[in-house]
């Protein structure tokens, strides 16, 4: 069940739960796909992920990427652990 209306979820609700912060580190991309039916469901949010993603320095975007080759893993579990050393991420809607 979705937190709130998931298309009108506020850019600017930041959360410093590691589910939060690895759901960012996983949508940031969508936002990038802004025609596709996942995008359109919450675009405020996708977009909030992928700003999130440029402000990031180098050495954090490198752990977004990483994170997102470790949930793709064996090691699928490690992945939030990872992510709480992430800065606060636009709260995930869903």
């Amino acid at each position: 069940m979705a937190r709130s209306s998931a298309r009108n979820v506020r850019a600017s609700v930041m959360s410093n739960e590691p589910a939060d912060k690895l759901a960012a580190a996983l949508n940031c991309w969508v936002g990038m796909l802004k025609r596709s039916t996942t995008y359109e469901q919450a675009p405020m949010y996708f977009d909030a992920c992928l700003e999130w993603f440029y402000k990031l320095s180098d050495d954090k975007r490198n752990a977004v990427r990483t994170i997102a080759d470790v949930v793709g893993s064996a090691h699928k579990g490690a992945a939030l652990g990872m992510a709480a050393s992430l800065p606060p991420a636009p709260r995930c809607p869903f």
